[in-house]
């Protein structure tokens, strides 16, 4: 957290070295849900699978949920803690905090929506079962709302929906690649805060559009600006820097 958020070496990397304004992580995609998913990482490799998880041959069983309305209605309690959650890390409302705060909870909304729908989809047209899967369908929603927990301040609202949308996909993907690898995520917390807090860390180099009221963040006068617009790969790099800070650690 001191690393991004409190001045230390991953914020100054744009004062240090010239990478673009430092890491720069609006909400935590890295701070709080990568660090999150890591954890949960390694305690699944830990403990180990459930009982009757896998088989002999390797391919995995779906033990599902015992209640998922109630999983549904704990996904809808999240998606509008969210909406404290970015927008509140702004940490003001007046003048350029009030813009940021504004701008974050529309991404927050568009991304959410649109993760949802394409783990749907994708789970639909892609999967054996050829149906919508309420389970994935929610850690979609989530994944998409953790994608964009980072850039939520910096992109705009189109790039807030790809964002969202290449998260619902990504989190289907992460978990037949977690299954692959025999590693039991009962709720998917790896493929929702690990695998999605990385692509929201280098969303931000990728989409940030240069908003003029990101200008001096982490003490660096440009505005905070990613690749699609001419932002170079400095900031790109910076957020590379925090993924792969949080990853090592």
């Amino acid at each position: 957290g001191n690393w991004v958020w409190g001045g230390g070496w991953l914020a100054n990397l744009g004062r240090s070295v010239g990478l673009g304004n430092g890491a720069v992580d609006f909400a935590g995609s890295g701070v709080v849900h990568m660090i999150g998913g890591s954890i949960a990482l390694a305690g699944a490799m830990v403990i180990g699978p459930r009982i009757g998880k896998y088989n002999k041959d390797g391919s995995a069983n779906t033990i599902p949920g015992h209640n998922i309305p109630m999983g549904i209605l704990g996904t809808i309690i999240l998606f509008f803690g969210w909406f404290g959650f970015n927008p509140g890390s702004s940490l003001g409302f007046s003048g350029a905090t009030r813009n940021l705060a504004v701008l974050a909870a529309t991404n927050t909304l568009l991304a959410g929506a649109a993760g949802g729908m394409s783990a749907m989809l994708y789970m639909w047209w892609f999967s054996s079962a050829k149906k919508p899967d309420p389970s994935m369908s929610v850690n979609g929603l989530l994944a998409g709302l953790v994608a964009i927990t980072a850039p939520c301040a910096f992109v705009d609202i189109w790039a807030a929906v790809v964002i969202g949308l290449i998260a619902g996909v990504w989190v289907c993907i992460a978990a037949s690649l977690l299954d692959k690898a025999k590693i039991d995520d009962p709720v998917g917390a790896v493929p929702v805060h690990f695998a999605n807090g990385l692509w929201g860390v280098l969303a931000v180099g990728i989409f940030a559009n240069g908003n003029p009221d990101t200008a001096g963040w982490n003490g660096i006068a440009s505005p905070v600006t990613g690749l699609l617009y001419g932002g170079g790969f400095g900031q790109f790099l910076s957020q590379g820097a925090e993924a792969l800070a949080v990853a090592v650690v």
